[in-house]
């Protein structure tokens, strides 16, 4: 499957290990990934992996650029802790109408953030995280279950 990962403001520290735990694990599992991201989200991936141990194979586009170059994708998971993050989700489920889903994660769970994606019919995950990953990697093993 080719899968697409959104992701937003780099601010909280839990989001770049948490993307890099999902991404080994879809590429474990013979996913095809491409992400769209925030400019600084983008160069936080890059530094992290300078030898492309994980992001080898992995296609790379700035979140905007996303959404004005639409190609074929099977799935659509997006990280979201702030509205910004929620409404992109949103967007790009509505230009690609691919399945999405969505990890909502912070110091606390907006149940605003949660109920905006349910109601695009986006299936949510949460996770109260902000430092730790613990929690997150525990929603991104459900989510993957759920591909």
């Amino acid at each position: 499957m080719k899968i697409m990962v959104i992701l937003g403001c780099p601010e909280p520290p839990v989001l770049i290990p948490s993307f890099i735990y999902l991404l080994n694990m879809l590429k474990n599992n013979g996913h095809e990934v491409v992400v769209s991201a925030n400019p600084a989200a983008l160069k936080l991936i890059e530094t992290v992996d300078p030898e492309k141990y994980y992001l080898k194979g992995v296609g790379f586009q700035n979140i905007d650029e996303g959404l004005k170059h639409k190609f074929d994708v099977d799935i659509i998971i997006g990280f979201a802790h702030n509205d910004a993050a929620v409404n992109y989700i949103i967007t790009y489920k509505t230009v690609y109408g691919s399945k999405t889903m969505a990890l909502v994660f912070g110091k606390s769970i907006n149940e605003e953030f949660v109920k905006s994606l349910e109601e695009e019919d986006i299936k949510t995950f949460t996770a109260r995280a902000f430092h730790n990953p613990v929690p997150v990697v525990v929603q991104l093993k459900k989510l993957n279950e759920n591909l």
